[in-house]
């Protein structure tokens, strides 16, 4: 992985890049890239405590769904989208599963195989509602997939070349798709027209972009509206994609002074809040819009306020999702119980919703719809 400093040193000479003086807290300053605002957040200025963050200042609502019982309805949670009237179920080596926002189980989607649109990797999903239709893109291929949200297989659109780890973004008729270039791929960007397939834009892969393996990941998040953001883990950098420019925005990034190259991994919740979580070390919140960080952990006080994991699988498309076999919902729910820090209004919440649960049954989903800014200070 590239180290931050390199590319900052790369962006200067390259782009012309310029620090703006910090602000807020210290932990936050600004770099100009070739006229377009990039954020740095410093881990060596961050206070060592960690704020309590209640998903209610986050979320404008929570509730608790629970999946249809049907035994064509289970599967294993990788990533779960929702809209807002469905809730789609992608797993690793099962179909896709879409259900309505009450649980019901509505259909599986397409096939796993290697047959005309069938599937064994998905690597990313759009659910259009507009249009009744659901995109999939591939961990590896030449296509992505449409599907109706009737669950039956309705088009490819075929790339000109081959695509690694794509992640896609739907603006109106364009379909943008972005992946993980090899040495002599022509495009890390292809732009299409949803309704012919027709290639609209390619963009040509920066050096810093290009991989060797299929060692790294791309990660996406779609909370803030029309942005596209992404990460690719080999650039230590989040991007935004200019559908329009057809260009890729540095948007922020971490530095530190350590001998130490921590693994780390941004994502935006929206479009005043990153999250960067450091492995090993923790969550970290930055509030772009006041120039301050925090170590944070996140409850769920709409359930008693037990944990509310706040990570790139929970952060997608606008929502906050937690997918959760009950038998582990209940565990948790029991610990959480046993707290002495756990209050009475927690002990009845949580003795109610203990008391919907039963074990061997399917899976159910917390779903709460993020905010699109923060309008007060978190810490």
């Amino acid at each position: 992985m590239k180290s931050i400093l390199k590319f900052l040193f790369l962006a200067a000479l390259v782009f012309g890049a310029y620090c703006c003086s910090p602000k807020g807290d210290g932990s936050v300053s600004e770099v100009m890239v070739n006229g377009s605002k990039m954020y740095q957040f410093s881990l060596n200025n961050l206070k060592s405590d960690t704020t309590t963050i209640l998903l209610s200042s986050l979320v404008e609502d929570c509730v608790l769904i629970q999946l249809e019982d049907k035994d064509e309805a289970f599967s294993k949670p990788w990533f779960t989208t929702v809209t807002e009237k469905y809730i789609g179920v992608r797993s690793q080596g099962d179909p896709y599963k879409l259900f309505n926002r009450s649980g019901k189980f509505l259909c599986t989607v397409g096939s796993v195989g290697r047959g005309p649109g069938e599937y064994r990797a998905p690597y990313d999903d759009i659910i259009d509602e507009k249009n009744g239709l659901i995109y999939m893109s591939l961990f590896s291929g030449d296509r992505i997939l449409v599907f109706n949200t009737s669950g039956k297989f309705v088009k490819e659109i075929v790339s000109p070349q081959r695509l690694q780890k794509p992640k896609i973004f739907l603006s109106e008729d364009i379909l943008t798709v972005v992946h993980m270039p090899f040495e002599n791929d022509k495009a890390v960007a292809i732009q299409f027209n949803v309704n012919t397939g027709e290639v609209l834009k390619e963009l040509a892969p920066p050096a810093h972009l290009i991989v060797q393996s299929f060692d790294g990941e791309i990660f996406n998040t779609r909370n803030a509206s029309g942005i596209f953001d992404f990460v690719h883990t080999g650039s230590d950098t989040l991007y935004h994609f200019d559908v329009k420019n057809n260009k890729i925005l540095p948007i922020f990034t971490m530095s530190f002074i350590s001998s130490e190259k921590p693994y780390k991994q941004y994502f935006q919740l929206n479009k005043d809040i990153i999250l960067t979580n450091v492995y090993g070390k923790g969550l970290v919140a930055t509030d772009l819009k006041n120039k301050t960080s925090s170590w944070v952990k996140v409850v769920n006080d709409y359930y008693g306020n037990i944990p509310a994991p706040t990570y790139v699988v929970q952060l997608r498309n606008g929502y906050w999702v937690f997918n959760r076999e009950p038998e582990l919902l209940m565990t948790e729910i029991e610990k959480r119980l046993s707290q002495k820090s756990c209050t009475e209004s927690d002990r009845e919440i949580l003795n109610k919703t203990l008391s919907t649960l039963k074990e061997e049954t399917n899976n159910v989903v917390f779903i709460g719809k993020l905010k699109s800014e923060v309008k007060t200070k978190l810490w």
